[in-house]
């Protein structure tokens, strides 16, 4: 796997998801992840493809989707990836994992990637306990203040990242946010991006030309 797109958080948003599956396939990717709040629905045309994968998790009340490359509360996916929900079921699910990378000598390793969802706020935080440092964030005070941003950020080896993609949805009462990420982990880099409408969104340069 060299690049792995991660999606959460679509809810009942639906209509702008074949678009967004149509722009991942057009820069090649065949590995996507979901990170819980997504209906199967719109997703299942993904799986249509044989070279397709598409790991699917969920909390404690789902939607569970059995015919997904692989399913579960927390998954772990080749790169030295990690995702579940939320945080706390990242830690219940790999704590001896995380623990056991973070006390390793430093090597060269891939980067530790634990990813999730729930908050609905973008972001790329650096882990080293017990200290957090704050990379990327794409926040607003008000919704109706969320701006579109992108950003390509490098991933050192040895380090342990959390990584939240946002949230890709235009529910009734929210603010447009389309948020959504994409590692790249044969050369260690994310890119992260937020838009407000999907105009232009076949145009979008995910690492830049």
């Amino acid at each position: 796997m060299r690049r792995l797109a991660l999606v959460a958080d679509t809810h009942t948003y639906q209509a702008g998801l074949p678009r967004l599956l149509a722009f991942f396939q057009s820069r090649g990717l065949t590995d996507l992840a979901c990170l819980g709040d997504c209906p199967p629905e719109p997703f299942r045309p993904w799986l249509d493809s044989p070279r397709h994968r598409l790991y699917w998790v969920y909390d404690f009340y789902g939607p569970e989707l059995p015919e997904a490359t692989a399913s579960g509360m927390g998954l772990k996916i080749p790169g030295n990836v990690f995702i579940a929900h939320t945080r706390a079921l990242v830690w219940t699910h790999f704590k001896d994992e995380i623990h056991a990378y973070l006390d390793g000598p430093a090597s060269g390793r891939a980067p530790l990637m634990l990813c999730h969802g729930h908050t609905h706020v973008p972001s790329l935080t650096h882990y080293k306990p017990p200290v957090y440092r704050l990379l990327y964030i794409n926040d607003a005070l008000h919704p109706r203040e969320f701006r579109p941003r992108q950003a390509c950020i490098g991933l050192e080896a040895d380090t342990c990242y959390l990584l939240v993609p946002g949230a890709f949805t235009l529910e009734e009462g929210r603010y447009p946010a389309f948020s959504f990420a994409v590692l790249d982990l044969a050369a260690r880099r994310v890119a992260m991006v937020s838009l407000t409408g999907l105009e232009g969104l076949e145009e979008l340069e995910l690492f830049g030309k």
